[in-house]
């Protein structure tokens, strides 16, 4: 057996042991061993023999070998053990496919004078070994959530950036899986608080779909997120408890459904009730394994061969989590018809947050909406209405008759699909020259083949939605993660670990504040007390020599107030008001992001430095409509970086097929000269070079019909000229582009 076994028996505060299914005992902790070395505790390697002198270890092995993975836990009296005792045989899942038991001993009573069982020592031995465990996983995690954080923040080339990103993605699944660990194991413990404070919903959905973007559009799976239009601005909540559910069951659900969607949902239930629902189209799960998805550790498939990863914790923890915060969570499914799961939460209004009267962007927009399904139709038509506009739910057949009073159509479609292309010019077409149309992908638009409407990506956004349908320009995803820096002022970095310090350094610099680092409390504290003023301190609790909270103490005892804020790994309940009883200002939890790193520091700094307005670009001497086309592309593809490369890329092959044209045309090789036209022709059409992807594809089409050479040398003639207009655009793209990032950069 491995770590994760060993370190489970260990984490019991009694004997315990894990046993294969005749019995033979496969790992145990420190505690199983009987003093007398009574057969009962047999080492590990041995098999469980019956004992005649207590009922419990008498049946212990025929229990073991009759135990199924759908029977519930044994509890067997035990009169063997200084006190009265229970003995405990569960059924633990493997992935291998081998039955596992787990055998734990537990006390049921005091000794013999005592008037209580030592309820708080069996407390505080998990309590000591969460924080071990939390400490131990955490200070890692926090070097490369640190690091990450700081590399997103350095301009990188767009193949180098979207390695990061991966990394970042990835690094914090890794964080999310020690928090799951950890909070499930604070709810076994009853130490984990659910707090109530104002909780916006609709930023709360918008930050659970967008992070899964990704993942969805690899599978082509239509991921929208949408709050009902009459819910109140906040309500009161838990919103990092209500953040981690709905990562878990909408990561749940994007992981499982392979094709169709993801549709994410929150109404009134009620009163002071709410719903959400996240729907999805996956493969749904049949009755027996909708019983136990919520038992920790389990997974609908749990066969060697699924297709699936994961440790089967999201939806337990989720389902406590939600049973914390007074809710219930269920699940409706069919084998074959996906699944359905309903989360309801008493979340009263929060009638303290200012009601917003700002006027809505899209009044008096009549906007056709069609979607694969009454989900899909309901969750865009939310979004619409949020806004203003007046959604007009339809089929795409129904496009073709002209809806009365509609200029706009959003439908969802696919940007790979050839038959997309013919959708979009069929809506373009119905809408005239006035109306707007515009594609949510579920594919990445980058490398699909629609170009003329408007393409978003799902999930879909309000800000980007409204935005779009403005024809507002809406930012350029992909490049560096900048956070504004601070006004200034000076910290003091109390951090044992030496790259920790380096790297937190690193960020606090990056925000434009001088940063002092120490090793250990005494020298935090001295530091603090010399002649040196700092305007804030970060203080590590766990430290050599004097940990924070004594160097805290020390300060305070000295009459030096100034804010000293917490920097911990184990992030149990209790220690912010250890914090706060030793003289501490605030309390932040390892790992720590740029944005958060900077959100903490604000407060207690001489105020934020303000972003120079950046200047208009230049003008370029060039053919507006086609410089436009590119300006278009890079909200299309939502990556500035990556239409600079691409044009780039571009302009420094097009000598090549240049001459492989006319090596074509000199040889009179038709073939090659229509691959080489194709080629250029479709790499202009993607860059909006229409002139040149038009006198390619005449070139193309007579090349392929045999026309004369004659003729085919004055095609590749108006090819040449085309290419000159073609470099005269994109030379002053690439020119504006490095004018406008050297002044930002002055």
């Amino acid at each position: 057996m491995g770590f994760a076994a060993r370190t489970l028996v260990e984490a019991v505060p009694g004997p315990a042991a894990i046993v294969d299914s005749d019995g033979r005992v496969l790992v145990a902790n420190g505690r199983w061993s009987r003093p007398d070395g009574g057969g009962a505790y047999p080492v590990e390697g041995a098999l469980l023999a019956p004992e005649t002198g207590c009922p419990a270890h008498h049946q212990l092995p025929a229990v073991v070998q009759r135990m199924t993975p759908q029977a519930a836990p044994a509890v067997l009296p035990c009169r063997c053990e200084p006190v009265e005792s229970t003995v405990r045989v569960t059924h633990l899942e493997s992935d291998c496919g081998a039955h596992r038991r787990l055998i734990t001993v537990e006390r049921v009573a005091a000794p013999l004078g005592d008037s209580e069982p030592d309820v708080d020592g069996v407390a505080k031995a998990k309590s000591q070994f969460l924080a071990l465990l939390g400490h131990e996983i955490r200070t890692p995690v926090t070097t490369v959530v640190a690091t990450v954080d700081l590399l997103r923040a350095q301009p990188l080339q767009q193949g180098v950036r979207e390695v990061v990103d991966s990394v970042h993605r990835s690094v914090h699944s890794l964080k999310a899986l020690t928090d799951d660990l950890l909070d499930l194991a604070r709810l076994e413990t009853g130490s984990l608080r659910v707090e109530r404070q104002p909780v916006a919903l609709r930023p709360v959905l918008e930050g659970i779909v967008e992070p899964l973007q990704q993942q969805a559009r690899r599978k082509g799976i239509l991921l929208l997120a949408a709050p009902a239009p009459d819910l109140p601005a906040a309500v009161l909540g838990d919103i990092q408890r209500l953040r981690q559910v709905l990562t878990c069951v909408v990561g749940n659900a994007v992981k499982f459904t392979e094709a169709g969607e993801v549709i994410v949902t929150a109404a009134r239930d009620g009163d002071d009730t709410y719903v959400i629902t996240v729907s999805d189209t996956g493969p749904g799960i049949g009755e027996r394994d909708r019983q136990r998805i919520f038992a920790p550790f389990v997974q609908a498939d749990s066969s060697a061969a699924r297709s699936h990863e994961g440790a089967g914790l999201g939806l337990a923890l989720a389902a406590r989590l939600v049973q914390c915060m007074g809710g219930t969570i269920d699940v409706q499914s069919e084998p074959g018809k996906g699944s359905e799961f309903l989360i309801r939460l008493p979340l009263a209004a929060a009638t303290d947050q200012p009601a917003a009267h700002l006027p809505l962007p899209l009044t008096r927009r009549r906007v056709a909406v069609v979607a694969p399904s009454p989900r899909s139709v309901l969750a865009l038509s939310w979004l619409l209405t949020s806004a203003g506009a007046e959604p007009v739910p339809a089929r795409f057949e129904d496009l073709a008759k002209r809806i009365p009073d509609v200029d706009t159509v959003l439908w969802c479609d696919d940007s790979h699909d050839p038959e997309a292309v013919r959708r979009a010019d069929a809506v373009i077409e119905v809408l005239g020259p006035k109306g707007r149309a515009l594609m949510i992908s579920t594919t990445d638009p980058r490398t699909g083949i629609v170009r003329k409407p408007g393409v978003l990506t799902a999930p879909l956004v309000l800000g980007r939605l409204v935005a779009a349908l403005n024809l507002e320009r809406t930012g350029v995803r992909g490049a560096p993660v900048t956070v504004p820096p601070l006004g200034g002022g000076r910290v003091l970095l109390a951090e044992d670990n030496d790259v920790n310090r380096t790297v937190f350094r690193r960020m606090i610099e990056l925000l434009g504040v001088e940063c002092d680092a120490v090793a250990d409390g005494a020298a935090a504290a001295e530091a603090l007390l010399g002649e040196t003023s700092y305007d804030v301190v970060l203080m590590d609790l766990q430290m050599p020599r004097v940990d924070g909270l004594e160097a805290t103490r020390r300060v305070r005892a000295a009459g030096n107030a100034t804010p000293i804020l917490a920097l911990t790994a184990t992030a149990l309940h209790g220690d912010r008001e250890r914090c706060l009883e030793a003289g501490m200002d605030g309390h932040l939890s390892k790992p720590i992001t740029l944005p958060e790193l900077r959100a903490a520091l604000e407060p207690y700094l001489s105020g934020t430095a303000e972003e120079p307005e950046k200047p208009a670009d230049p003008p370029v001497e060039v053919d507006a409509a086609d410089l436009s086309k590119l300006r278009d592309l890079e909200e299309q593809l939502e990556d500035r970086a990556l239409v600079v490369t691409t044009v780039n890329t571009f302009l420094s092959q097009l000598e090549g097929r240049r001459t492989a044209l006319a090596e074509a045309l000199r040889k009179q090789d038709h073939d090659a000269l229509r691959a080489t036209a194709h080629t250029l022709k479709s790499s202009s059409a993607l860059l909006g070079a229409d002139p040149l992807a038009e006198a390619c594809a005449e070139v193309e089409r007579r090349a392929i019909a045999g026309t004369s050479e004659k003729d085919l040398t004055a095609l590749v003639a108006e090819v040449e000229s085309a290419v000159a207009g073609a470099v005269r655009v994109m030379s002053g793209y690439l020119a504006a582009d490095e004018r406008a990032e050297s002044a930002g950069q002055r």
